[in-house]
């Protein structure tokens, strides 16, 4: 996760490594790290699973006073399932999301994204404001890595 304290993202991007399934610890960590680098005004979250514990977690950790950008990062396996998350977004948080896929080399090959795409899909959707960015391909999905 990614927690980013001003529009300058270089020179405030604050990475936060917590295991989010623990979560007093992921609670704490997010406090933690406001407390040391001031409230976020976007987070970046590449959180697997469906436990709406994480979720309430993290928007617990989040004032409601504050309007906050989250980009909700997803996989290739989570590309149909988006509601979820969605409908539980408190009203001060604009939710956002970036889908991974794979990339179709040839006709029968495919591979997955390389860090470097991973980081560009993530980076032109904050740059570019966009709401839903796919990048790679999700179908066939029969072709996937």
């Amino acid at each position: 996760m990614f927690l980013l304290n001003e529009a300058n993202y270089s020179s405030k991007l604050s990475p936060l490594i917590v295991d989010y399934t623990n979560y007093n610890s992921f609670t704490t960590a997010l406090t933690e790290s406001q407390e040391t680098h001031g409230s976020f005004d976007c987070v970046i979250a590449w959180i697997h699973g469906s436990d709406t514990r994480v979720w309430k977690s993290l928007f617990r950790a989040i004032p409601n006073t504050k309007n906050v950008i989250l980009y909700h990062i997803k996989g290739s396996s989570s590309y149909g399932n988006n509601e979820r998350t969605k409908n539980n977004i408190p009203s001060n948080i604009t939710y956002r999301v970036v889908k991974f896929g794979f990339i179709i080399e040839d006709y029968n090959s495919s591979r997955w994204l390389t860090n470097s795409e991973i980081a560009h899909g993530i980076i032109d959707a904050i740059e570019h404001e966009i709401p839903e960015k796919h990048v790679g391909v999700f179908e066939p999905w029969n072709l996937r890595p």
